[in-house]
């Protein structure tokens, strides 16, 4: 803990509040807008998958922080709701490739403006340059754990 202005500040602390209050504030956006049938954390394959389409299970796990067994349950689900599908690699027949199908892609098309509603909000009342400099500052803060405990995140 650190003390600035007479204020005890426990940083790792305010960045779980913040985190917390983000993942209650998304799954209640999806409950409120009738998504019970996905979770945050499966809606994150699906934007990753939106942006680069043909992902291996791996590399999605290493961008979600997720270990293998999580992220493979999770594929396996959203491939029952018929929102992706895994195909083998043409170089690698051992290895699967997770594509979006029409259904994923038209959840994420639903699923923006949402995001972006929920983006607004996170920074209401906050200038550019405050937020370049949130952004700045956080990024710091990920670079200095990584360092510290010899991670790649």
């Amino acid at each position: 803990m650190k003390k600035i202005n007479n204020i005890d500040i426990d940083l790792g602390l305010e960045i779980a509040l913040v985190s917390s209050a983000y993942r209650a504030a998304g799954q209640k956006t999806l409950k409120v807008n009738g998504l019970d049938d996905i979770t945050r954390e499966q809606l994150s394959i699906l934007l990753i998958l939106s942006l680069t389409d043909g992902l291996y299970q791996t590399q999605i796990a290493n961008i979600l922080g997720k270990d293998r067994p999580n992220i493979t349950r999770m594929i396996d689900i959203l491939e029952s709701n018929g929102y992706i599908t895994r195909e083998k690699d043409e170089n690698n027949r051992r290895i699967l490739k997770v594509f979006l199908t029409d259904k994923g892609k038209e959840k994420v098309e639903f699923v923006k403006p949402l995001k972006e509603r929920m983006s607004a909000a996170q920074y209401k009342g906050m200038s550019d340059e405050e937020i370049l400099t949130l952004v700045r500052l956080l990024r710091q803060v990920r670079n200095n754990i990584e360092e510290e405990y010899n991670l790649n995140v």
